[in-house]
């Protein structure tokens, strides 16, 4: 595993794993206190506008499904949890981070659309938030942005082979560059504190079989991972998908015992709503 990391930094050598914004890190250490302070937290989050509007969109978003609209980060707060705002202020700070470049924009807009369907999937999984799998659902890629920071549209060509070849796409990254996004995911992950089963899901999403995943947790989120990445990348694709897109779906699909007109569901609503 350290060699695999080791070989990921390699990879990415020049390019600094962004830090987390220091109201990131400010509103963690108000939620490790035994009795969180709302105000406090509130206060930390609106010290950044960009952040704080941010938040405000997840928050209001069609994945988080608030039964009254937040009006401010105290509505967000209260309607959400310090927990679930706490998941949602990591995904608003890295999609703030990524969204200033470019280079970025075909990825960061995949996982954004694959954060909504892993919301979406996560009504139907026990155990697994609609803000943890919103919030999976935007890092999982983070590994991939990584890398198109440092080479550009060389490592766009990989992304874009990785929407209709979400398995034989890892052999290829390893080929080329000596290491993969989700091993670079991992790398970044462990800097902004994500929780282990977590990283564990971005380190094995494309692996070919759940089965082969032995946590229960970890395998639910790779399975949602991979109905999710599989219903997006149909979507880009123009509804064209290949026998290993099918084959990678199906397995997440058998994972969680998902019925097909579930997916179907969220496939149309990804279709019909502004999610980004």
């Amino acid at each position: 595993m350290q060699q695999k990391l080791k070989r990921a930094m390699g990879a990415i050598q020049g390019v600094k794993i962004p830090d987390m914004p220091k109201e990131v890190l400010e509103l963690q250490q108000e939620l490790n206190h035994k009795f969180p302070n709302t105000q406090n937290i509130v206060h930390i989050i609106q010290q950044n506008t960009k952040l704080s509007g941010e938040v405000l969109r997840i928050a209001n978003s069609k994945a988080m499904r608030l039964k009254t609209p937040a009006t401010g980060i105290k509505d967000a707060v209260d309607a959400l949890g310090f927990v679930n705002l706490q998941n949602l202020v990591l995904a608003a700070a890295l999609k703030n981070i990524f969204s200033a470049d470019s280079t970025f924009t075909e990825i960061l807009e995949h996982s954004i659309d694959v954060a909504y369907c892993a919301a979406e999937l996560s009504d139907w999984v026990d155990g697994i938030s609609r803000d943890q799998a919103y919030l999976l659902g935007l890092f999982h890629n983070g590994g991939a942005m990584m890398l198109a920071s440092k080479l550009g549209k060389d490592y766009a060509k990989l992304f874009s082979q990785s929407l209709s070849n979400p398995i034989s796409v890892i052999a290829t990254e390893e080929e080329k560059l000596d290491t993969n996004h989700c091993m670079v995911g991992v790398l970044l992950g462990q800097k902004w504190r994500l929780p282990v089963d977590m990283l564990s899901a971005i380190m094995l999403h494309h692996n070919a079989s759940c089965s082969r995943i032995q946590q229960d947790r970890v395998r639910a989120m790779v399975a949602i991972l991979k109905i999710s990445n599989a219903i997006v990348s149909e979507v880009s694709l123009g509804a064209y998908c290949g026998q290993e897109g099918r084959d990678y779906l199906q397995d997440g699909i058998d994972e969680l015992m998902m019925d097909s007109d579930v997916v179907a569901d969220i496939r149309r609503g990804l279709m019909t709503n502004n999610v980004a």
